[in-house]
């Protein structure tokens, strides 16, 4: 029994499962230029999909060892194309083992939530097809290969008010992945590198030395240094 409990309890802290709460103090853009539109803060993120004919979005975050999980959905809204705004009480979200399923009232509207995002890393869907924009959290980037990465690649990168802006002129189905990191982390790898470089090259110096040492005390010894 304790165990269940444990997992009970700790379901939702690995983003499983359907959070109702009614997300009266959050505030989403609704004039974002995007079809999907995607803020990254640290540990969460803001979504507003444009509905684009379908009165159904599916959303799941793939995993290397159990597949695609749900997605733990927050803050649930939906924006009618007069503008009204209406919360969850008449969106319907029900989850199945591998994704989180949101039905909403019209298919030409938009639907926004808030969701969990790792420390360095943003997972979301396209259930819909169109334009997509990812910003990440203030003073993060992807530029650097080894420490960022962008999935899929096609895309365009820019800067507004500090933010860096992944751009998508068109997708439809998957997911968008991205791996960033600050960019004060550059300078920790230059360093590295630097370091790693001297700790090379001082190596090599002193394993050249060794042999010319060895060589001469051979010849010193009327050894064959041949």
């Amino acid at each position: 029994m304790l165990a269940v409990a444990l997992l009970a309890a700790t379901a939702g802290c690995a983003g499983m499962g359907f959070s109702g709460a009614s997300g009266e103090d959050v505030s989403y853009d609704w004039n974002a230029s995007a079809d999907a539109s995607i803020d990254v803060s640290t540990g969460s993120y803001q979504a507003v999909y444009r509905a684009n004919n379908t009165t159904e979005l599916s959303f799941s975050t793939p995993t290397e060892l159990t597949g695609d999980q749900p997605v733990s959905l927050s803050a649930v809204k939906f924006r009618y194309p007069n503008g009204t705004i209406v919360n969850e009480s008449v969106v319907d979200v029900s989850e199945t083992r591998s994704e989180t399923v949101v039905s909403i009232p019209a298919a030409d509207g938009q639907l926004a939530f808030t969701a969990p995002a790792s420390q360095r890393g943003v997972t979301v869907s396209a259930p819909v097809e169109g334009s997509y924009e990812v910003v990440l959290p203030g003073g993060m980037d992807v530029l650097i290969p080894v420490l960022g990465h962008v999935d899929p690649g096609d895309y365009e990168r820019s800067t507004a008010d500090g933010r860096v802006h992944l751009a998508w002129e068109s997708l439809d189905g998957g997911h968008v992945e991205a791996s960033y990191y600050y960019q004060q982390d550059v300078y920790i790898f230059a360093g590295v590198i630097v370091l790693a470089a001297l700790v090379g090259v001082t190596g090599a110096f002193y394993l050249r030395n060794q042999i010319r040492r060895l060589r001469q005390y051979r010849e010193d010894a009327g050894l064959d240094v041949e």
